[in-house]
């Protein structure tokens, strides 16, 4: 019995000493880098850096991190042990929103390409909705859901798109062509929402075994 007693004892105390320790460890670190390099030095699947969109990431815990500032930590308690997310970088980003028809020129002849370009337009400028132009045409995954690429920041798209995104004379619902020579792809594409500033937060994961 006095042995069973002492061995939850030393567990507790290894317990407390290695929650002490994680917490010791995340005040030292501040930004990114610093994180990156603690990563390098404490390899586990487990412990990792997070990227929260407020567009994209609802959850509770995305939410509440939203709500905190940066430098602050948030534990999360669960029955494989306890999770810490510090919050080590905080940006206001701009973010563009485009419906899109895509055409891959290696797999479709360019006589062809240009035959549904036409067609495409024709419709669209007679009232059909892009959207279900983009389900009936496009060669790209994201045909299902219209053609929408939802909400993205600048390097998600080639840089050929972005130009036109991010152009301001482009107005909404406003339809054009661009071409990304360097994939022989093509794009019909309508703008859908103007530039949005959104916030997006870098968080750095760690688990705590019990």
């Amino acid at each position: 019995m006095k042995n069973l007693l002492k061995l939850t004892i030393c567990l507790f105390a290894f317990t407390v000493t290695a929650q002490k320790s994680t917490k010791k460890q995340l005040d030292t670190i501040t930004t990114v880098e610093q994180a990156e390099k603690f990563l390098a030095s404490n390899k586990s699947k487990k412990n990792k850096i997070l990227t929260f969109n407020e567009e994209k990431h609802k959850t509770k815990l995305a939410t509440s991190l939203f709500e905190s500032t940066l430098g602050n930590t948030k534990v999360v308690k669960s029955e494989f042990g306890k999770t810490h997310y510090k919050i080590i970088d905080r940006k206001n980003l701009a973010h563009y929103r485009i419906s899109y028809i895509y055409f891959d020129g290696n797999k479709l002849e360019a006589s062809k390409i240009v035959e549904y370009k036409n067609e495409i337009l024709k419709a669209y400028e007679s009232g059909m909705r892009f959207d279900d132009l983009a389900k009936r045409y496009s060669m790209d995954n994201n045909k299902k859901r219209g053609g929408d690429s939802g909400w993205l920041k600048e390097g998600s798209m080639p840089e050929e798109i972005e130009d036109e995104a991010f152009n301001l004379d482009n107005k909404i619902n406003d339809i054009y062509n661009v071409r990304i020579p360097e994939t022989n792809g093509f794009y019909i594409i309508v703008k859908t929402y103007r530039i949005k500033k959104i916030k997006e937060i870098k968080v750095l994961k760690i688990m705590d075994k019990d």
